[in-house]
């Protein structure tokens, strides 16, 4: 009948905060989802493995703060080390945004993140992101 499917260890639920245990894969979508459903969400062992540069990468935290900026209320709590962080999720405001996205990634990546949110928030999204269009990671 079958190999048995196997459930993602990643995912736990505690006190109403989702954990996920495997750190940066799906980064961006995961906290569209804790925005949309205003779950809170944890990250941990993000890169830890990584002995060279463990934890989030500028472009992750950038991404944060552009979330940060785009809400009202958003809590983001990262660790020193930087391979965990919480995400509590505040209310989509919408408005006038403008965010300098940085080198580290081009603007497409960060557009990816944000177009699912852009109709949920109080007011239209006027999203305005300065940074480079061309990256070798993209």
């Amino acid at each position: 009948k079958g190999a048995a499917q196997k459930k993602p260890k990643q995912v736990k639920t505690h006190s109403k905060v989702i954990i996920y245990e495997d750190g940066h894969v799906q980064f961006r979508q995961r906290l569209v989802c804790s925005l949309l459903t205003l779950k809170p969400i944890s990250v941990r062992n993000i890169r830890s493995d990584d002995l060279d540069a463990p934890g989030l990468r500028d472009h992750e935290v950038e991404f944060l703060r552009l979330l940060d900026e785009m809400t009202d209320g958003t809590s983001v709590d990262i660790s020193s080390t930087g391979t965990s962080f919480r995400f509590r999720p505040g209310l989509l405001l919408g408005g006038e945004v403008h965010f300098d996205c940085g080198t580290t990634r081009n603007v497409g990546w960060f557009m990816e993140g944000i177009l699912p949110l852009a109709p949920f928030g109080k007011e239209e999204l006027t999203l305005n992101l300065f940074g480079i269009t061309y990256g070798q990671c993209d």
